[in-house]
């Protein structure tokens, strides 16, 4: 059987994997704001593709690719729970404390009384002059532990985003959105 193009609703299937595609790579931009960002456009996609499938009718190419779209998301959320388990596992069984050690040796003086009252500009004041070193020695890890709770999620998206919109650009369906590739 030969599948036909079809063309209504395609514009809108091609925007949502436009915004997929922008909060993918906002979510890669070593910033605060672009991941801030990419989380909104992440959210605005996944609400937008469930309104989007909701208004339509059953095996439709935007039912079809919306729920593709939406599938990718869940799948790439629940992914990122054993990525950021590995992360941390890595990170914690190489960290560096030693850097630390004059600034916590400068906090165990002041003792817990203080702490307890001392607001956190003052506690930050005594470690502020350790961060800078802290961050140097363990940069390579930190680095490392980025790409591993990362590139598995960025990838396996990044790989269902083009299998998706190759498919939308050309106004066919796919044959099992709601597969894991």
């Amino acid at each position: 059987m030969n599948e036909q193009p079809q063309s209504h609703g395609r514009k809108s299937v091609l925007n949502l994997y436009a915004a997929l595609g922008a909060s993918l790579i906002l979510s890669v931009l070593p910033s605060v704001t672009a991941a801030g960002l990419s989380l909104v456009f992440f959210l605005g996609v996944l609400i937008a593709a469930y309104h989007m499938r909701g208004k339509v009718e059953e095996h439709s190419l935007i039912e079809n690719h919306a729920t593709f779209i939406i599938r990718t998301l869940w799948i790439g959320a629940f992914l990122t729970l054993p990525t950021m388990g590995l992360a941390t596992a890595y990170m914690m069984s190489g960290i560096d404390y030693a850097p630390f050690e004059v600034c916590a040796q400068a906090l165990a003086n002041k003792g817990v009384a203080w702490m307890e009252s001392a607001g956190m500009m003052e506690v930050y004041g005594l470690v502020e002059p350790c961060v800078e070193g802290f961050i140097t020695e363990n940069k390579v890890l930190f680095i490392n532990a980025v790409v591993i709770a990362g590139a598995p999620v960025v990838i396996y998206m990044t790989y269902r985003l083009i299998k998706g919109l190759s498919r939308a650009s050309k106004g066919y369906r796919l044959a099992k959105p709601k597969g894991w590739f």
